[in-house]
C-alpha cells in the first residue's frame, strides 16, 4: 500500500484540510493534527487516480459505499443475534451502531475506539486494522460465529452455558468472552464421534478423550468439510483448536478443552465366583478338550472376572489361543473384566491410555486385546464401561 505521507504534495494538502478543521481557531493539540493527517491518509489510500483532492473525494465516495453495504450487514447481524444474556455482547452491538453515525470521513477515517468493544471474538481483528477497516473485520467475523450459533438449538446452548458455569463458577452472562467458540468447540467434538444429530451439545468422559485424541492426531477429518465449506472462519478457528490440543499431552486434557457431564453412575454387580469343586471339575474337562472345546468351555462357563482370571493363571496356552478366546468373549463380560482390573489392580485403562506397564500376565493379554480393537469400537465399548461402577459391596 503506498504511503501517503511520503509524496510531497501531500503536506500543503494536509495543511489546506487542517486549516479548514481549524474554523478560524490557530490552537490544536499535536495529538489530533496527528490523527486528522492518519485519517486524510487512509482516505486518499481508498481513491484512485488524479490530484490528491480528487483522489479524497473518490475515497470519500467509496468509503461511503463501504458503509452503507457495512451498515446492511450491522442490521442483518442486529436481527439475526441471540445474546443468551451475555452482556458485553449486547453492549458491543449497541456501540457498534454509534460508529454509523458518528465516522468522520473528512477528518477521523482512521480512527477505532476498541475500548468500548468488550466482546471478544474467535479471532481477534488484526492489530493494525483502523477505521473501517477494524469494523468490517470485527462484523464479518462475528456474522459467521452468530449465523453458526443461530443454527443451533437455544436449549442446547442454555444448556452448555449452565454447565460451563457450574464448572467455572462464575455467572457467564458476564463473564463469558466469547460464545461462539465454547459451542463451536463442543458442536466440532460432536461431529467427530459421529453425533451430528444430537439432543445435546454436551460430553462423557470418554466422547470428550475420543473427539480430542482426533483433533489431536488428525490433519482435517473429513466430516469437518461441510463445515469448513460454509466459512473459511470456521476452518480458521478449528486450526487455532488443533494448535491448543496439540501442547496437552495428556488425554486427560480432554474434559478440560470439552465442557463434560460426570452423570450418576449405574451400578453393576459382578456374578459369584464359582464353587470350588465346580471350578476344578471345569478344569479336569478342559484339560481334556481339544481347541474349539476349551474356547467353548470358558466362554459358557465362566461369568466371574475373578473365576477367569485364575484360568487365566492357571492354563498354559499360546499367544494366539489367548487372543482367540478374548475375541470369543462376549463384550459385556469385557465390560466386567475392565471394571474389575481398574479397582484389583489400580490398573489405568480408558480409551486412549491402555497401561502397558501392567506387570501380571492377565494384564497383558487384557491390554492386547484392547489395544487390538478399532478405535471407533474402542470408543465405544468404554463409551459403556463408564457408565458404570461395581456394587461396592461385591467388592472391596
Amino acid at each position: 500500500m503506498k504511503n501517503e505521507i511520503l509524496d510531497p504534495a501531500f503536506y500543503p494538502f494536509f495543511m489546506e484540510k487542517l486549516q479548514e478543521r481549524l474554523s478560524g481557531s490557530s490552537v490544536m493539540p499535536v495529538d489530533q493534527a496527528e490523527r486528522i493527517q492518519q485519517s486524510i491518509a487512509f482516505v486518499l489510500e481508498n481513491g484512485n487516480e488524479g490530484s490528491l483532492p480528487e483522489r479524497f473525494e473518490q475515497g470519500k465516495e467509496q468509503l461511503k459505499q463501504r458503509l452503507a453495504r457495512l451498515k446492511t450487514l450491522y442490521l442483518t447481524i442486529k436481527e439475526n443475534y441471540q445474546s443468551f444474556g451475555i452482556e458485553s455482547l449486547e453492549e458491543s452491538l449497541e456501540e457498534i451502531g454509534h460508529f454509523f453515525t458518528t465516522y468522520d470521513l473528512d477528518y477521523g477515517a482512521a480512527e477505532v475506539d476498541q475500548a468500548f468493544l468488550d466482546y471478544q471474538l474467535a479471532e481477534a481483528v488484526p492489530a493494525n486494522y483502523v477505521g473501517i477497516d477494524f469494523y468490517e473485520c470485527y462484523l464479518h467475523n462475528l456474522a459467521a460465529e452468530v449465523f453458526f450459533l443461530k443454527s443451533i438449538p437455544s436449549a442446547q446452548v442454555y444448556e452448555l452455558l449452565d454447565q460451563y458455569q457450574q464448572k467455572l463458577g462464575f455467572d457467564y452472562r458476564q463473564d463469558v468472552n466469547n460464545l461462539f467458540e465454547i459451542v463451536y468447540r463442543q458442536m466440532i467434538g460432536k461431529l467427530l464421534i459421529g453425533k451430528n444429530q444430537n439432543t445435546t451439545l454436551l460430553f462423557n468422559r470418554i466422547e470428550a478423550q475420543y473427539a480430542f485424541g482426533r483433533i489431536k492426531n488428525e490433519s482435517t477429518p473429513p466430516e469437518l468439510n461441510q463445515l469448513f465449506e460454509r466459512s473459511d472462519y470456521y476452518r480458521r478457528i478449528y486450526q487455532q483448536f488443533q494448535v491448543t490440543v496439540r501442547q496437552l499431552k495428556e488425554a486427560e486434557s480432554a474434559v478440560h478443552f470439552f465442557i463434560t457431564t460426570t452423570p450418576r453412575k449405574k451400578q453393576l454387580e459382578l456374578p459369584p465366583t464359582m464353587p470350588a469343586a465346580a471350578f476344578n471339575r471345569l478344569l479336569e474337562a478342559y484339560s481334556a478338550a481339544n481347541y474349539e472345546g476349551k474356547i467353548r468351555l470358558i466362554k459358557t462357563n465362566i461369568s466371574a472376572p475373578a473365576d477367569f482370571e485364575e484360568y487365566l493363571n492357571l492354563s498354559s496356552e499360546s499367544p494366539e489361543f489367548y487372543k482367540r478366546l478374548f475375541k470369543e468373549l462376549d463384550k459385556n463380560f469385557i465390560m466386567t473384566l475392565v471394571l474389575y482390573f481398574r479397582k484389583e489392580y489400580d490398573y489405568k485403562i480408558d480409551v486412549e491410555n491402555i497401561d502397558s506397564k501392567a506387570n501380571y500376565d492377565v494384564l497383558h493379554l487384557l491390554k492386547d486385546y484392547l489395544k487390538s480393537l478399532p478405535k471407533k469400537e474402542r470408543f465405544e465399548l468404554f463409551a459403556i464401561i463408564d457408565e458404570y461402577q461395581l456394587v461396592p459391596n461385591d467388592y472391596s
